[in-house]
């Protein structure tokens, strides 16, 4: 199986994806708020690339079925209900309901993706679902990581590189990687036992932590607390035994 993983989302357009499988992460946070999403019940999660598109959406969806959230620099969208906490999302607030997220990194990345044979959304919290999903379905993965403002992201490094390293040390699979994704995995192998300092120790986690955000840090830095596989489906992540 050949897997290239794309440190940042740059280089997507010449990426080949008609076919594979592609997984998008974004550690912090919007990876973990959409697994939080549809565990907590959410018929969906409508990722966005702005909020003019969120809200344009919303008004078609209707007000009682669809809810807005999302963030810009962190900070929740004005007029939006909900931020980009992944604690936010919890039955009460999102139960049976269509989220509409529109954040600063990961959510734009899923529309350039479309094209590919199955798209799935992946983060240290549901990273074991994920491998096994790639596993099962034994085609070439391109992984992405929406890294920040179009820079590298030591988050969604790390777990690109866990990811990789779970496929062949759990599930044995036969890899071939690109240098991007023999980097990566060299990094989680260093960093293994401390996945979480590092995290917070990174530029997007001193961000958050400054923003008084460090318990979302430490949420998304969590290994499989939330068993969950998040599928795109026509512009729509639900799960996979929803798909």
């Amino acid at each position: 199986m050949n897997v290239q993983l794309l440190l940042t989302p740059h280089t997507l357009e010449r990426a080949e994806l008609e076919g594979r499988t592609v997984v998008v992460i974004d550690v912090l946070r919007s990876s973990t708020s959409i697994c939080a999403s549809l565990l907590a019940g959410a018929r969906s999660v409508i990722p966005t690339s702005g909020p003019g598109e969120a809200g344009e959406l919303r008004a078609k969806l209707g007000a009682d079925s669809a809810v807005l959230a999302g963030e810009r620099n962190g900070v929740k969208i004005e007029n939006f209900q909900y931020g980009n906490s992944p604690a936010e999302f919890t039955p009460e607030t999102v139960g049976g309901k269509n989220v509409i997220l529109c954040t600063t990194n990961g959510t734009s990345v899923f529309g350039r993706v479309a094209r590919a044979g199955l798209v799935l959304s992946g983060a240290l919290v549901n990273v074991s679902s994920v491998a096994q999903a790639i596993a099962l379905q034994k085609k070439d993965t391109v992984i992405v990581c929406s890294g920040r403002e179009g820079g590298f992201s030591i988050e969604d490094t790390l777990c690109g590189g866990m990811l990789i390293d779970v496929l062949r040390q759990k599930h044995g699979c036969d890899l071939t990687l690109n240098d991007a994704g023999s980097l990566a995995r060299l990094l989680y192998r260093d960093r293994q036992t401390s996945l979480k300092e590092a995290i917070s120790q990174g530029e997007h986690g001193r961000f958050l932590t400054a923003l008084g955000m460090s318990a979302d840090v430490d949420l998304c830095s969590r290994i499989d607390i939330m068993p969950v596989l998040p599928v795109l489906k026509d512009g729509c992540l639900v799960k996979a035994d929803a798909v």
